[in-house]
């Protein structure tokens, strides 16, 4: 190990962080005064500066649209190429920093019936685990996209809106898309027709359609007979983001 970045402050239990940091390649360690981490692509680095530059991406992921640990902060970069570590510490103006919220559902499970109290302990163990590994997992789902991908960031961040317009949804989508070369591969990939699609942007462009919450001001002629809703246009690009990120994630996408 050459280089690691102390964690000068988490909200997260060590155990999460590390499984956390672990799905995006990197290793929780001891560093000198904090926790830290590394990684194979850290240690490739030349300078400690790289490293930080590194260490915010991380940051960013963690604080910013996946909004998992808004206080995570980085500390000294670790240079363990000496004989003793020696910290190099980097001052940053603090910016605002964009904090959501992205809600979920806590669902109750009660023990079987007349269990032994050493059946109910195990029991208790088991169901926390089970809780534990639920959780990662929906906290897998948002930071790795937005770690490994600039575009799944910035859906993340307008998945998170409150209130959607007919522009806000189609920003996803385009997002999500790349670019309109990429429409019939990207609808094949993603099993999108061309009727659900021109519903979609009928309800997402067409006042006609949705009045002043579509994303253009003048009518124009429908491209299908059966629009959606604004609601079903919602629906339809949440499913699909949900997918996209999901493919960002498993083939690590950049």
């Amino acid at each position: 190990m050459k280089w690691a970045v102390e964690i000068q402050k988490t909200n997260l239990e060590r155990r999460n962080l590390s499984d956390l940091l672990d799905g995006l390649g990197f290793a929780l360690i001891d560093g000198i005064h904090f926790p830290a981490f590394t990684s194979s692509e850290i240690d490739g680095c030349d300078t400690a500066e790289n490293v930080f530059e590194k260490a915010k991406q991380l940051r960013a992921a963690l604080t910013g649209s996946a909004a998992i640990d808004p206080e995570f902060r980085i500390g000294a970069v670790l240079d363990y190429s000496t004989d003793s570590p020696k910290p190099h510490y980097f001052l940053e103006v603090e910016s605002l920093m964009m904090k959501t919220s992205i809600g979920s559902v806590t669902l109750t499970v009660t023990p079987p019936n007349e269990l032994t109290a050493d059946e109910l302990e195990r029991w208790e163990e088991e169901q926390a685990e089970r809780e534990y590994q639920i959780k990662l997992e929906s906290q897998r789902a948002k930071l790795e996209p937005a770690f490994l991908n600039s575009r799944a960031a910035k859906v993340l961040e307008l998945l998170s809106i409150k209130n959607h317009s007919g522009e806000t949804i189609y920003k996803i989508y385009e997002l999500i898309e790349g670019h309109a070369g990429n429409r019939p591969a990207f609808h094949t990939q993603f099993g999108i027709t061309s009727d659900q699609f021109n519903r979609f942007r009928d309800a997402a462009h067409n006042r006609n359609v949705t009045g002043d919450w579509a994303r253009h001001a003048r009518g124009r002629s429908l491209n299908s007979d059966k629009p959606m809703t604004k609601y079903e246009a919602i629906a339809f690009v949440r499913q699909i983001a949900a997918k996209w990120l999901e493919y960002v994630r498993t083939s690590r996408s950049p």
